[in-house]
């Protein structure tokens, strides 16, 4: 089933007037200057966008597959950040429960059209799943964009490792996680190190002596920035002796 392109034009209408009316452009505004967007920003937030899109559009009637044809096209042709928003709010909780086998060679191409650090977070949250449950698939592309120059995809590398949160967050081993780090820690693009950071903190929790181990092994290269997220967790007195390891280690 094929939608025609007159139906993309009013199911994009539909999304665009729902989210206009519970938006703020004043907020809209200052979000977007904020994460340096060039796409706009309705000014929503996020507890009630995720209410809108459970409350439903009109193409929610459609078949799986012509769905997420939907917001492929929204997502590939809207100037609102915000709908990009809503498609994310959307397959959020459906790959918590199960990922469909098509949804990888659709949404791998979302990438494209990221310009921040919150639509880059959002669509990362939606690969861990997919990788997760795909790691043949998903992971080869992850490696690939881990070595491109963009500042988004390198990021997407990155945060795409680990689910968001929740006890299970880490599913990956250091073997397959830390290669992907490594190839980053000189890039010191500020999105690129708060995402090594928080990659080095969250595989900390499962793999401590590990990540303690690489710390310490890496110490000269990894960034200040990326260093403090790294350890926020550990206790003071844990801080203070890594912090000292490094300063002795630049000095």
């Amino acid at each position: 089933m094929r939608v025609s392109r007159t139906k993309f034009q009013e199911y994009h209408l539909e999304v665009v007037q729902a989210l206009t009316a519970i938006g703020n452009p004043t907020f809209g505004k200052a979000v977007q200057q904020d994460r340096g967007s060039q796409l706009k920003h309705l000014g929503i937030t996020f507890p009630d966008l995720r209410r809108r899109v459970r409350q439903g559009f009109s193409f929610y009637r459609l078949p799986e597959e012509p769905v997420l044809e939907v917001w492929d096209a929204l997502w590939r042709t809207s100037p609102y950040g915000d709908v990009l928003f809503a498609a994310l709010e959307f397959y959020a909780p459906i790959v918590r429960k199960q990922v469909s086998p098509g949804l990888w060679s659709v949404v791998r191409q979302w990438s494209n059209r990221i310009d921040n650090w919150c639509h880059s977070d959002g669509l990362s949250a939606l690969y861990s799943r997919i990788l997760e449950s795909y790691p043949a698939e998903v992971y080869p592309q992850l490696i690939s964009w881990n070595h491109t120059e963009g500042e988004w995809l390198r990021r997407i590398s990155l945060v795409s490792l680990i689910h968001y949160s929740g006890k299970n967050a880490v599913f990956l081993s250091p073997e397959k996680v830390l290669p992907l780090v490594s190839n980053c820690l000189d890039d010191h693009r500020y999105y690129v190190q708060t995402a090594v950071g928080w990659v080095l903190r969250e595989m900390g929790h499962i793999y401590g002596n590990e990540i303690i181990k690489y710390l310490k092994s890496h110490a000269e290269r990894i960034s200040t920035p990326a260093f403090s997220r790294a350890i926020e967790r550990y206790t003071s007195k844990e801080r203070t002796r890594l912090r000292d390891m490094r300063k002795h280690r630049l000095a």
